[in-house]
């Protein structure tokens, strides 16, 4: 599942630039990795490791990744972003 995502969504980005992806693709990306941490579970990324599993910038994946936690859907340990326990 996570290797078919990996860098189709950067190049699916289009008009971003400096400012980041356009609010819809954002939208979407975060669903799409919230489903990546719900397919597996036990998924422990660092921010880098995540840009790199998806394929994503670094800040893109950052923002994604705190949108996340701002929602509580994840949560950190460490460094670690994992899917919060119900």
């Amino acid at each position: 599942m996570a290797a078919s995502f990996s860098t189709s969504c950067v190049e699916h980005a289009g008009g971003g630039g400096s400012y980041g992806p356009p609010p819809i693709f954002f939208r979407k990306l975060v669903q799409r990795i919230r489903e990546e941490f719900d397919y597996f579970p036990d998924l422990r990324l660092t921010a880098s490791e995540a840009a790199s599993f998806w394929g994503l910038d670094l800040a893109t994946c950052q923002g994604v990744l705190r949108e996340l936690l701002a929602t509580g859907y994840l949560t950190r340990e460490s460094d670690r972003y994992l899917k919060r326990s119900a």
